[in-house]
């Protein structure tokens, strides 16, 4: 069984690399919303997906803090490698319910049975992958995903507003 691998922080440092986050993820989300009044919403959910992903990284510096009294702290490397690990981390303080960003058109859950077809695509760092890079859909030319401009806004409001409370 492999040990993880840990980063040791000086107590004394933590508050500033959490602030630090937490200053980066505004700074990204400014970015999102700028992008967004310009009509670029697949670069601008890309953006998002960093803003979440540095916002995983708040409430792991915060656990980490708060379940490890020595000086330095113990901390998981995964806190600033892993893609994966952030984005869950920030989605159990982060509503799922703004995850759904995506309009699926005719691949509605009311329409068709989302065991066989596709429906309600979520945010995820993993889709951040199909809107960042142009694509061949089989017959066509494509950049992105068709992000519903509304999800994208109430998403980008609720990361925000939750900045404020981690």
């Amino acid at each position: 069984m492999a040990i993880a691998k840990q980063v040791l922080i000086p107590r004394g440092l933590m508050q500033n690399g959490i602030d630090l986050c937490k200053q980066n993820v505004s700074d990204f989300l400014k970015d999102a919303k700028f992008m967004v009044r310009e009509g670029r919403l697949d670069h601008a959910y890309v953006i998002v997906e960093f803003a979440i992903e540095e916002f995983g990284k708040i409430v792991m510096l915060n656990e980490a803090l708060s379940l490890n009294t020595n000086d330095p702290v113990l901390v998981k490397e995964s806190v600033f490698k892993s893609h994966n690990e952030k984005s869950t981390n920030a989605w159990v303080v982060l509503n799922p319910k703004y995850r759904i960003i995506f309009d699926e058109g005719a691949y509605d859950e009311s329409v068709y049975d989302p065991r066989f077809y596709q429906t309600n695509t979520t945010a995820s760092h993993n889709t951040l992958l199909d809107c960042a890079f142009v694509g061949f859909d089989g017959n066509r030319w494509v950049l992105g995903t068709k992000i519903k401009q509304s999800l994208l806004e109430n998403l980008i409001t609720h990361v925000d507003d939750m900045l404020t409370k981690i």
